[in-house]
């Protein structure tokens, strides 16, 4: 019996129980792993809403009724920023080269099913499937996530310390770090982690500083060291989720610990100009740990992603803003692993929204006057783009595919493309996803 067929019918028979692992007759668990594109993929997976309008289309505040285009993203897109009524305060690039130049851009990304929210849009994004109605927040996803089929799928196989989800916000988004699949689920999951939980916003400030603490702050970081203690002086059978070994669970240990450090003298590198911990949004303290974590480990599967942009819903110009400077985290990121003796010319950086935003706009204004965007599923709502960044013998450079009303790719595409690169699509069931590899991307 084939592998694949054997697959498809144990999920189908067996729903809801574990299936037995199959045995290739060399007594291998899987088949040799499909040659890779590189070893390290980075997804940067944005959320809170993007609008094209204000991204690849760079109509800044043109919709808004002003005459102003220009590009905000400029690490980026290749474009010349707005050059009048600025409503944010424009950082110099880090890139000499925008992202757009150094890989393949696609403009025109279809959204094509189920509610535009923010679990909805990572869920997709991370499975390779749409979700048609509502989700239940307090549940992993049904689907198999990346990290799973990245982790079950290599060989030889991968240990969690090699995947890592690092996300903004909590709330459910540590919930994707593996789903409740019967062939997959938490034995094959990322490690998580939410950098602002461990060294938020104002504990930079704190720390770097040397702020006296006050009880409560004593408190806090008292809350910390039970976090710490809780989730690695536990054995592996105890942890209810994800299981790393007591070697790895040390390295991670030592690890935090040692970031901990780093922010109190004030060494820890951050994605703002002059390194100040003070312009330090949640997407860049996000976007901070996840290169704390390649750099530290050089994991081959990493998601990270960002959620200020939310505030869409309420303020245009603070939207902007964070576009912006998520653009400048991004750019930061890349310049990073360009540096890294391990990760340079061996990485892929794939970049998408979780979905876009309203065309129309909702009742509410902002300070300058700028009207607000909702996501309530209209057409415009399903527009995204997508960016495939990599070295240029790997990656086809400076390529432009899709267009309005002719979109190049799916979200739900991102996916298998992501198994691609790390060699193990082939060994997926194909009912598992119904995306296509992006091809047209790589050389």
């Amino acid at each position: 019996m084939k592998r694949r067929s054997f697959l498809k019918k144990a999920a189908l028979t067996t729903a809801g129980s574990l299936s037995v692992p199959f045995i290739l007759p060399s007594g291998r668990l899987f088949a040799a792993t499909g040659e890779r594109v590189v070893n390290h993929v980075v997804f940067v997976l944005f959320g809170g809403g993007i609008r094209n309008q204000e991204s690849v289309d760079m109509q800044y505040l043109a919709n808004q009724g002003l005459a102003t285009e220009g590009n905000i993203m400029q690490n980026m897109l290749q474009g010349a920023a707005p050059s009048s009524n600025l409503v944010y305060q424009p950082w110099t690039p880090v890139l000499g080269t925008a992202l757009s130049q150094q890989g393949t851009l696609f403009r025109e990304v279809e959204y094509t099913s189920g509610p535009t929210g923010h679990y909805n849009g990572h869920t997709v994004a991370m499975t390779g499937n749409y979700t048609e109605t509502g989700l239940n927040l307090n549940i992993n996803p049904e689907f198999p996530t990346i990290f799973e089929y990245y982790r079950r799928h290599s060989d030889p196989a991968q240990s969690a310390i090699n995947s890592w989800w690092i996300s903004e916000g909590l709330g459910p988004y540590p919930s994707l770090n593996y789903s409740q699949h019967p062939s997959y689920g938490p034995a094959y999951g990322a490690n998580y982690m939410r950098p602002a939980s461990v060294f938020g916003a104002a504990g930079f400030n704190q720390l770097s500083n040397a702020v006296n603490y006050q009880p409560d702050d004593v408190a806090r970081i008292h809350k910390i060291k039970a976090m710490l203690d809780q989730n690695f002086d536990l054995t592996g059978d105890a942890l209810p989720g994800i299981q790393n070994t007591p070697e790895e669970r040390e390295q991670i240990k030592a690890f935090y610990l040692e970031l901990i450090d780093k922010i109190s003298n004030g060494s820890l590198q951050v994605p703002t100009p002059g390194n100040d911990y003070n312009l330090l949004t949640g997407d860049l303290v996000a976007l901070t740990g996840a290169w704390a974590i390649l750099d530290e480990f050089q994991p081959e599967l990493m998601v990270v992603n960002t959620t200020n942009l939310d505030i869409c819903h309420s303020n245009f110009s603070q939207y902007v803003d964070f576009l912006h400077k998520a653009d400048y985290g991004v750019g930061w990121l890349w310049n990073k692993i360009q540096n890294h003796p391990v990760l340079k010319d061996d990485t892929i950086m794939v970049c998408i929204p979780e979905h876009g935003r309203n065309l129309d706009f909702n009742n509410l204004s902002d300070q300058n006057g700028l009207r607000a965007y909702d996501h309530t599923g209209d057409v415009n709502s399903r527009r995204v783009f997508s960016l495939i960044v990599g070295p240029d013998d790997k990656v086809i450079q400076g390529q432009s595919l899709g267009s309005l009303g002719n979109p190049a790719a799916e979200s739900i595409d991102i996916v298998p493309t992501i198994a691609h690169i790390l060699g193990v699509h082939e060994h997926i069931p194909s009912y598992l996803l119904p995306g296509r590899i992006l091809e047209e991307a790589f050389i």
